[in-house]
């Protein structure tokens, strides 16, 4: 007892440093990394060196509460890596009150491993308890513990320093735009990482007032302006919708992995693979999503900007002036409406369709609730009554249906399933997935059986897409086992964040297959040119696939897939897409500044709300 009092602070202090190693070692980081071993060391000296300023049970109670704290971020950014492979920042925090609704998803992640972080915080109390009985402190004097204390935190601060510099030498602009918040934190840890990520957001906010400058509107006008210029005067497909409604689902954790694909000799999705056959197929279409989720799979596809860096875009920049697909329909006389059985409250959709345009949200608050399957509503009766409120409105129309039986866990009641037997992966989370995907299916197949029973399917485009991936990272050896890959590597990781897009014409009977890379900023523009309507004008940052010489999907990390290459820009590899041969990434220079400038501009113009600005100098200076 005698020396654990002596030696509590070095104690508490190899306690933190276990614990972040140990998550820096889950999240797939070299521990043996000098720099991220001194950038760690850092943090738990700045953090415990504190404590040589108090005395007695003070200093353990401190200590105590430290670890506490620390061990509550660990497990919290853990959690949060598992499903969004990514790390919590200060901005995401102010989606915290929907994770009540997410509950089921948060306990699915949590392993048994996980107790090895908060072993100690058990046993330390009654240790402490009991020292506290035994021992005698003596302690030494106030002089000599300030120099202690500014000591350690001045050796913290050197340590800390050293790991940050030694990443700024390979990813010079890393800190500046935080395009790969998880390539920071392998690199510097997570106490470093957090306290960048708490300075950069006291400094936006305190920048926030500042407009962006004139040159900045300049150059950003003038890339509008000859992006418009280079666009084909008679586009492919233009206005093959014309007139038509338009129907768009986006289906919740539709990956692309599953389409196409049977189990124990049965399609996953049939009823996709069929409308495949007689639609327009883009098979490498990739999710773009970010700290959103599904609200940023809608941004994408209605706005054609990039999510937001930090946070998500439908909380942050609500109230902007978006120039959106439903309010560019509505100017064609169409009656735009959204509808999802999930409270409206939720990802602040209530307010964000609103500024979209929308005329209609048809919310949890609409339906009746005579299935509830996983997070709420079926699919089957979701399509059903979301039906009945589309005979209502005045054609033409542009309705956004978004699915949500199939969201991550996955574990539902499955009582309104059908049988469908997924083998050896029976109760397992991607099991659950392939059994929760193959009702949505069946609930899109008897959707689009009654528009074509009514004759709605002859006066409509439809449009289906997967909002973002379905399994996390941390699942990924399900997958590979599934797709028979070996090694799930950053290659065939990366090439399985593909989701389907299928657009299927009224009338069209025979399907083409698109192989030009593109994602969820580049729909917009796609189905406008479908439905006859002119785009050039609107400060869209995505490409009309159909018109486009060549594809690219930049992901809001910073990496990208062109049709012939995959660039892993912060890790400083690229690869040929077919075959997943190294490519000298020194030769997609010129890809990788268009990819930079693409969020950058998109950063801009959502953080300064330049749409009607933008929009206004197109149509001005046709």
């Amino acid at each position: 007892m005698k020396k654990l009092i002596d030696f509590e602070i070095l104690l508490f202090g190899a306690v933190l440093l276990f614990k972040l190693l140990m998550f820096n070692r889950l999240i797939g980081s070299d521990t043996g990394n000098i720099a991220l071993l001194a950038s760690i060391m850092g943090t738990v000296l700045t953090l415990v060196c504190w404590g040589n300023l108090l005395k007695g049970r003070l200093r353990r109670v401190f200590l105590y509460a430290a670890d506490c704290t620390v061990t509550f971020i660990i497990i919290a950014d853990l959690l949060f890596y598992r499903y969004f492979s990514s790390v919590i920042s200060i901005y995401t925090l102010a989606q915290a009150s929907d994770i009540s609704s997410v509950k089921s998803s948060i306990i699915s992640l949590i392993h048994i491993s996980d107790v090895l972080f908060i072993m100690d915080l058990l046993i330390i109390p009654f240790t402490l308890h009991s020292a506290n009985k035994v021992i005698k402190e003596t302690s030494s004097s106030c002089g000599k513990r300030i120099v202690r204390a500014v000591s350690a935190f001045i050796a913290g601060i050197g340590l800390c320093s050293y790991g940050v510099s030694n990443l700024l030498k390979t990813q010079p602009r890393i800190l500046d735009s935080f395009y790969d918040r998880v390539y920071i934190v392998q690199n510097i840890g997570l106490l470093s990482f957090h306290s960048i990520d708490a300075f950069r957001f006291m400094e936006s906010n305190r920048n926030e007032t500042q407009p962006v400058s004139e040159d900045k509107k300049e150059e950003l006008k003038g890339y509008f302006r000859n992006k418009r210029d280079e666009t084909t005067t008679d586009p492919e497909f233009f206005g093959a919708g014309k007139d038509k409604n338009l129907i768009v689902i986006q289906v919740e954790a539709l990956q692309g992995c599953v389409i196409g694909r049977k189990i124990n000799g049965r399609e996953i999705t049939p009823n996709l693979n069929k409308l495949i056959k007689s639609s327009l197929y883009f098979d490498n279409y990739y999710t773009q999503t970010a700290g959103g989720g599904t609200s940023d799979a809608e941004l994408l596809s209605n706005v054609s900007l990039y999510p937001a860096k930090e946070g998500a875009a439908y909380i942050r920049f609500s109230g902007n002036d978006y120039y959106s697909l439903a309010k560019r329909m509505k100017e064609k006389g169409y009656y735009a409406s959204t509808m999802h059985a999930c409270r409206p409250g939720f990802w602040n959709r209530s307010v964000m369709c609103k500024s979209l345009g929308f005329d209609e949200f048809i919310s949890k608050n609409n339906y009746s609730h005579d299935e509830i399957c996983g997070m709420g509503l079926s699919d089957k009766s979701f399509f059903r009554q979301s039906l009945e409120y589309m005979e209502k409105h005045k054609e033409p129309y542009y309705s956004l249906l978004i699915t949500l039986t199939s969201h991550h866990p996955f574990n539902n009641d499955k009582k309104y399933y059908s049988s469908f037997e997924v083998g050896e992966y029976k109760d397992t989370l991607f099991g659950n997935y392939l059994e929760a995907i193959h009702y949505t299916d069946e609930a899109l197949g008897e959707f689009i059986g009654e528009l074509e029973r009514r004759g709605i399917a002859d006066r409509s485009v439809l449009a289906v897409y997967g909002d973002h991936f379905a399994i996390p990272k941390d699942k990924k050896d399900y997958l590979a086992e599934f797709l028979g890959i070996e090694d799930m590597n950053d290659y065939y990781w990366t090439k399985q964040q593909r989701v389907p897009l299928i657009i299927h014409l009224p009338g069209q009977k025979r399907g083409v297959i698109k192989h030009i890379a593109g994602g969820g900023i580049d729909f917009m523009p796609t189905i406008l040119n479908i439905m006859g309507v002119d785009g050039r004008n609107m400060p869209m940052l995505g490409r009309d696939l159909l018109n486009s010489r060549e594809g690219m999907a930049v992901l809001r990390h910073g990496h990208f897939i062109t049709d012939k290459y995959i660039c892993l820009t912060s890790l400083g590899v690229a690869y040929d897409a077919e075959s997943g041969s190294i490519y000298p990434i020194e030769k997609l220079n010129k890809e990788r500044e268009f990819a930079a400038k693409q969020l950058e501009y998109s950063d801009i113009i959502t953080e300064n709300n330049l749409i009607k600005e933008l929009t206004e100098h197109l149509q001005l200076n046709r």
